[in-house]
């Protein structure tokens, strides 16, 4: 059966209320109309398209996590850096951990380490990148850097976040003192910063608006191109921390990272510690093609020539468009169609990309060889992945 009537009849009974979810009522709210005419205000017509930089570099990873027999998982972690003349360089990491109950803890360690590894290839390799370079991470910068501020519950990797942290200051350093442009490219977004900043003029008080950003673009933006004046990130996702990390960051690393290894702790609190101090971020939306899904772009403030801090931005603050404009220029001119939204990202996405028929057979086989005896999967990892 397909439920194929039942699908259609409880689309007909909550209609009205789907459609409101799409901005297809007649009815329109004070706070919409605000955020219709700040968007206007704030809306920038596209530079003519050009490759502005040197040479071009993305970067991807993939992932896969399988549960065995014993109770152990394994985890591969695989990232890949295209660049400009055939370049190419792959890094794979590989993990097995023993007694993880909890499905988030799962999700949340398989996340931090692809978001790792994409960070690490990048410093692995930053002496073949000229000056002048761009270079494209998948996903935002600013998240991956502000979500993180507690340990990571599985025993022996409490310091997991804190080493993410601690690698993306490295790389922000160093594309800083090599002038190589750092940029993380989202190809959607559920972020609500840029409506927070619109209605901040009328409604300061509000840090939970109902609407996204994405649905501001949807509603009043499809069909044209353009992109949004930037806002400058602070401490807009870490307010409420931020005065602890500047004042006592040994306390704060006692009360959120109090499992980390003692020999680990004086390193776990210096980079608390360079949080508050580390540069603040430059995000934007762009739709580079009429009818195109909007882009979420971040850019590190230092790679803009820009030396503002996170401490230093409260919570956030809108820039020039112009400061953008070189960015905004090769991401355009990268813009492949509706399903290529950045031609060296959608190629490097496609070729690190692991399949599951890969990690079942090949890697699986693999696996198995080197250690010496089967490998077997639980009874659940073994229904979902025939």
């Amino acid at each position: 059966m397909k439920f194929i009537g039942e699908f259609v009849q409880e689309i007909d009974q909550k209609k009205p209320s789907f459609q409101r979810l799409f901005g297809l009522d007649d009815k329109r709210s004070k706070i919409e109309s605000i955020l219709k005419e700040e968007l206007e205000h704030n809306w920038n017509s596209l530079p003519e398209p050009m490759n502005v930089f040197t040479e071009e570099y993305s970067i991807d990873s993939s992932s896969a996590s399988r549960t065995l027999s014993n109770g152990v998982d394994f985890f591969i972690i695989r990232a890949l850096m295209l660049g400009t003349g055939n370049y190419i360089k792959p890094k794979l990491r590989f993990e097995m951990v023993k007694g993880i109950r909890d499905y988030n803890v799962i999700t949340g360690f398989e996340r931090i380490l692809r978001d790792l590894i994409e960070i690490e290839i990048v410093l692995d390799n930053i002496d073949d990148l000229p000056e002048n370079s761009i270079v494209l991470i998948d996903g935002n910068l600013y998240g991956r850097f502000t979500h993180l501020l507690q340990e990571l519950h599985l025993g022996g990797w409490y310091h997991l976040p804190l080493e993410l942290l601690a690698a993306m200051q490295k790389l922000f350093d160093e594309c800083e003192k090599r002038g190589i442009m750092l940029v993380g490219v989202s190809k959607f977004s559920k972020t609500r910063v840029l409506t927070t900043a619109l209605l901040r003029p009328s409604y300061p008080s509000m840090s939970e608006p109902d609407f996204l950003d994405v649905e501001l673009l949807y509603r009043w933006k499809h069909g044209e191109t353009g992109y949004t004046t930037p806002l400058m990130l602070g401490d807009y996702a870490i307010a409420k921390q931020i005065t602890q990390l500047e004042d006592n960051p040994e306390k704060y690393r006692a009360r959120y990272f109090n499992r980390i290894s003692t020999d680990r702790r004086d390193w776990a609190t210096q980079v608390i510690q360079d949080i508050p101090y580390s540069p603040a971020i430059v995000m934007f939306h762009m739709i580079p093609k009429k009818d195109a899904q909007p882009l979420r772009i971040d850019i590190p403030a230092c790679s803009l020539g820009l030396r503002k801090k996170i401490t230093d931005v409260r919570p956030f603050e809108f820039i020039e468009p112009e400061m953008v404009s070189d960015v905004v220029k090769q991401i355009t001119s990268d813009f492949g169609g509706r399903d290529v939204y950045n031609a060296l990202l959608y190629i490097v996405d496609r070729e690190v990309r692991l399949g599951v028929k890969t990690v079942d057979t090949v890697y699986k086989s693999v696996l198995g060889k080197e250690l010496g005896f089967p490998i077997e999967y639980d009874r659940s990892t073994r229904r979902f992945s025939n």
